[in-house]
């Protein structure tokens, strides 16, 4: 395989993560310029190339397909970017104050045993954890949802946040000796942005996608 043959199939590599339809009509475009600004002799994509293409790649498929002038799908989108930064908030506060929920918990449980706590971080603050880091990606994918334009993530993140308030309730009225002031602080201000998410998310008219295009159409 010659250099210029070795090359190309590098460059063909990383196209391949951009959408199909932008690979049909493009990619041959692409690669010509790549090649023709290629190192005399060079085998393989270089690093910032790789980089670049990867980058552009990743925001084209994230970017929403929805038009500015819908505002409210854009403000549904970023509650969902500030919801993702609120629960990785909660992970990270959850994470900080196991001092003081320990200290609590051995308040309000004199002789509390190493095997007893470690049953308590094992089966209410590990779940707590992983849930929120879970939380992020679940608020990232409903926004990736929301800007293609799909009616379902209403729906679903409806469901999201009824689970979220029984969770917080159920926190506070049975399981709150294991959670620190700020854990609860942030659970609120978490149910809140979601609530605000609910709101903008049920104003705006989705139209279902058509020819291949999302469409979503806010409400006047």
């Amino acid at each position: 395989m010659t250099d210029s043959a070795e090359l190309e199939r590098g460059y063909r590599r990383w196209l391949a993560w951009y959408p199909r339809t932008f690979q049909r009509e493009h990619e041959a475009e692409i690669l010509t310029v790549l090649m023709a600004a290629a190192r005399e002799g060079q085998r393989r994509p270089e690093a910032m190339e790789c980089l670049n293409l990867m980058s552009s790649a990743l925001s084209m498929r994230v970017r929403p397909r929805v038009p500015r002038s819908d505002r409210s799908v854009f403000r549904a989108i970023k509650l969902m970017y500030l919801g993702a930064l609120v629960e990785l908030a909660a992970a990270i506060i959850v994470l900080a104050t196991i001092g003081e929920i320990k200290s609590k918990v051995v308040m309000s449980s004199p002789g509390l045993t190493e095997g007893e706590w470690h049953a308590i971080v094992v089966g209410q603050l590990a779940p707590t954890e992983v849930g929120a880091i879970l939380g992020v990606g679940f608020w990232l994918w409903i926004a990736w949802s929301i800007g293609r334009g799909h009616r379902w993530p209403r729906i679903v993140f409806a469901i999201f946040f009824a689970l979220n308030i029984f969770g917080l309730l159920n926190g506070l009225v049975h399981g709150s000796a294991v959670y620190a002031r700020p854990d609860l602080a942030i659970g609120t201000l978490l149910c809140l942005v979601e609530l605000a998410a609910v709101a903008v998310i049920f104003r705006a008219k989705i139209v279902p996608a058509q020819s291949g295009t999302s469409r979503t159409i806010a409400e006047s």
